[in-house]
């Protein structure tokens, strides 16, 4: 049984030993080159091929790249806004719990203050409500 191989690139038929593709030129893979060695029964090339450090071209070095944020200029705004149904800013901001907690606070102060017709409510909620508008936008701006 015969074995074949054959150029990533073009696939044409590779029938000896090179670095390199004879139709097209494209630099082969190492493991191209070593199953190549195998099939025609002769030794692996070394790890420095032809004299030099033989890199393919699909495996080139590249520095890893780093991820610089976007920060918008609206998006401490924007969770402001949003906070002004209490807890949607957070929610904006990837803070689900404090959304949440935030959410269920301020119904409970309205809850309160429509029902119970409590004066302690009626000071709380507001404060409550800025907190939460201050607590987006702050958080907003840090990113």
């Amino acid at each position: 049984m015969a074995i074949y191989v054959h150029c990533p690139h073009c696939h044409e038929h590779v029938a000896d030993m090179a670095d390199a593709c004879p139709h097209c030129g494209e630099a082969l893979p190492i493991g191209v080159v070593q199953a190549l060695s195998s099939a025609l029964g002769t030794a692996p090339p070394p790890a420095s091929f032809m004299g030099t450090e033989w890199v393919p071209t699909h495996v080139t070095q590249t520095p890893p790249q780093t991820y610089v944020a976007h920060h918008s200029v609206l998006r401490p705004w924007l969770a402001a806004v949003l906070s002004l149904i209490c807890g949607l800013g957070q929610f904006y901001n990837g803070q689900f719990v404090k959304g949440l907690v935030l959410l269920g606070g301020a119904a409970v102060w309205v809850a309160a203050i429509a029902v119970l017709q409590s004066s302690l409510a009626t000071v709380i909620a507001p404060l409550w409500w800025v907190y939460a508008i201050v607590d987006a936008y702050l958080v907003g701006r840090r990113g």
